[in-house]
């Protein structure tokens, strides 16, 4: 499948942009001329970049997008121009940036549109952002779309730093269970091992494995390499196959703990992403043409675009959304209620922030379970080791008084 760009006039004139994933070209004229909007520009993107350049790419990475969507929403929100705005964001930006920063500012000054020139620095600006942007070009209300999707990447960070926060306990526990783990069966357990190699003596069985694991690296250690090798690449294999994909995210979406948590994470990106626009009287069908761009799932990017396919259609938000149902039955109701009070970028708003409420909550939850439960499952293991440890030494001290 190939990622186009593309360009059209709706029936009413308005100009709509987005993207469409078909197999051919000709599918893709088909996918953007939806609802009978007429196709003025058609051209393929490359939806994928390598981890160099995604990542690390001149030296400028993710990291800086946030100070920059929040200075270029202030500048543009006080009157500047959006070349004004990019210099000073330029003066203050971090030296990695700057060369990204000062290209835009010259496809502006040359007469491109911000989202067009964001769009050639793809490492630094992710394709939601650059699709967020082009709607509020679209609307005049780049300001205030800029400054609603700082927020929500700003939510995202915030979430992020809990995750990582709430990590640093489990994993330092997990490090050293590991390390006296290790310590015990690569020192303690072969200085004991001679001790037990007089005949007819049994040796206890923390030994006998660990003799038994030695001699099974010792002796097919090529087989296991070879296993291990080709069970690595034909996972790296699958990975990305759509198949392996979608069970995979099935089964985390299934998760007890895990799945509501990711689930929310979704589902709150993309209504804070729908309700900013929607509030920025961007029209819906080129705000879900936008937001097509913001889930990371494969569910939920399938039921928005197809919701982009029903809404030129004639069908209403809720009803275009009904694929999320199964994930998320509250955002559609909350958008439904919505519909029948004419607020619905008020309650994509509400949703949003119930969504992110609900996972800081849950986040929290899964880690106070996740500590004690680590810290027993490591006690276990090593309360195991060292009862067999002191089981050995004292069948040493037996093998001693005979």
């Amino acid at each position: 499948m190939t990622h186009f760009r593309f360009e059209a006039l709706d029936a009413k004139g308005l100009r709509r942009s987005g993207r469409v994933e078909a197999a051919t070209r000709p599918e893709a004229m088909a996918l953007a001329a939806a609802g009978g909007a007429r196709v003025t520009r058609l051209e393929p993107v490359s939806s994928r970049t390598s981890l160099w350049t995604r990542d690390f790419g001149g030296g400028a990475s993710r990291a800086h997008l946030l100070p920059i969507l929040k200075d270029l929403s202030l500048l543009l929100g006080a009157g500047l121009t959006i070349d004004r705005s990019l210099r000073l964001v330029i003066r203050q930006a971090p030296d990695p940036v700057k060369p990204h920063l000062e290209a835009i500012l010259a496809d502006v000054l040359s007469g491109l549109a911000l989202s067009r020139a964001l769009a050639r620095h793809p490492q630094l600006f992710p394709r939601d952002v650059i699709e967020v942007t082009a709607a509020g070009e679209l609307t005049g209300t780049l300001s205030r779309v800029l400054s609603d999707l700082a927020l929500s990447r700003a939510r995202a960070e915030e979430i992020r730093r809990t995750v990582v926060s709430a990590l640093i306990y489990p994993a330092l526990l997990l490090t050293m269970a590991l390390g006296i783990v290790g310590l015990v069966l690569a020192v303690l357990v072969p200085s004991l091992e001679p001790l037990f190699d007089q005949p007819d003596v049994a040796p206890p069985a923390i030994i006998a494995l660990t003799r038994s694991l030695r001699g099974l690296l010792a002796d097919r250690w090529p087989i296991l390499l070879a296993g291990l090798l080709g069970a690595v690449g034909a996972l790296a294999f699958a990975w990305r196959r759509p198949g392996f994909a979608r069970a995979r995210e099935d089964a985390l979406f299934r998760a007890p703990l895990l799945g509501p948590v990711l689930v929310g994470i979704e589902m709150g990106r993309l209504c804070r992403i729908l309700g900013t626009l929607l509030g920025a009287q961007v029209p819906l069908p080129a705000a879900i043409d936008a937001a097509r761009q913001v889930p990371k799932s494969r569910a939920v990017r399938h039921a928005v675009s197809e919701a982009a396919r029903r809404i030129p259609e004639g069908a209403r938000l809720a009803a275009a959304l009904s694929d999320l149902e199964p994930l998320s039955p509250m955002t559609l109701q909350m958008i439904a209620t919505g519909e029948e009070v004419n607020r619905v970028p008020d309650m994509l708003m509400r949703a949003a922030e119930l969504h992110e409420e609900t996972v800081r909550t849950r986040i929290d939850r899964l880690f106070t379970v996740m500590t004690p439960l680590i810290t027993a499952l490591m006690g276990l293991v090593v309360g195991g080791l060292i009862l067999s440890i002191m089981s050995a030494i004292f069948s040493v001290n037996d093998l001693a008084t005979q």
